[in-house]
């Protein structure tokens, strides 16, 4: 019985130190927090495989490339001569200098974007019995407007759908501020009537989102609301946040020109 308690007590201790070499070859393997050491404090870190096939850089060969593409000659509207500034000496030792010919180099610059006065000349016709006088109107034009529809066009995208401030699309169009406003209000009432279209097709969709955040106008405080679906969206500027307005714009009335 002595012997059998001796070689208990044996087998117990030696289970305990296999479990602590166990637990001290862990640690030096995983460092002091497991699995969950970062990679920078592992004691041990664990060599690449050399023998493995490394990926080679680049495009493979033969692979068309998808880099900036130089214009072709009949491309360039433009050619200029930039003439030497040395002179016909080298400005170090005096030596009179040969002509080697030019070397070409292509760059893409902008015109200055500016309104361009165009004057029509619309042919009158004279019926002597009807006496009615035919006039054709002037293209790409609205009745009684100063501005071409491409610059009312431009300067409406760069005002309200880059945010552009009107200063600065006067100021680069050299149009009269108050002008554009005004082309401004008259394109809003040719697209009033969009706006219910507009309105029926977001009652119509099954899912819907409306939202309100505040808005400054001319200095006064207020609240845009927000109508939108995934394919629509509808603005609308209103002094108050109270319930009353998404009930409104529930309503199938006529839109007032508020909306944008």
């Amino acid at each position: 019985m002595k012997k059998q308690r001796e070689i208990d007590g044996l087998k117990e201790e030696v289970e305990r130190l296999r479990q602590k070499l166990s637990y001290q070859a862990r640690k030096d393997k995983e460092g002091f927090f497991g699995s969950s050491t970062p990679s920078a404090k592992l004691p041990l870190k664990v060599n690449s495989d050399k023998g493995r096939e490394r990926k080679p850089k680049g495009a493979r060969p033969g692979h068309a490339g998808v880099g900036r593409k130089r214009a072709s000659s009949l491309e360039v509207n433009r050619r200029m001569e930039v003439e030497s500034t040395v002179g016909d000496h080298c400005p170090r030792c005096g030596t009179p200098l040969l002509d080697k010919g030019g070397k070409e180099r292509l760059i893409l610059e902008s015109q200055p974007l500016q309104a361009e006065p165009i004057l029509y000349r619309l042919r009158r016709k004279y019926c002597p019995r009807c006496h009615r006088l035919y006039q054709p109107s002037s293209p790409g034009v609205l009745p009684k407007h100063l501005f071409g529809n491409q610059l009312v066009t431009t300067s409406t995208v760069m005002h309200y759908l880059h945010g552009i401030t009107l200063g600065r699309v006067c100021e680069q169009l050299r149009v009269n501020p108050g002008s554009l406003v005004e082309s401004f209000h008259r394109l809003a009432h040719l697209f009033e009537p969009v706006i219910a279209k507009l309105m029926e097709q977001y009652h119509q969709s099954l899912v819907k989102h409306a939202d309100e955040t505040g808005w400054r106008t001319d200095g006064q405080n207020g609240y845009v609301w927000l109508f939108a679906t995934d394919q629509i969206s509808l603005f609308l500027f209103r002094k108050s946040r109270s319930a009353k307005i998404p009930r409104w714009s529930w309503d199938k009335n006529p839109c007032p020109v508020s909306w944008w």
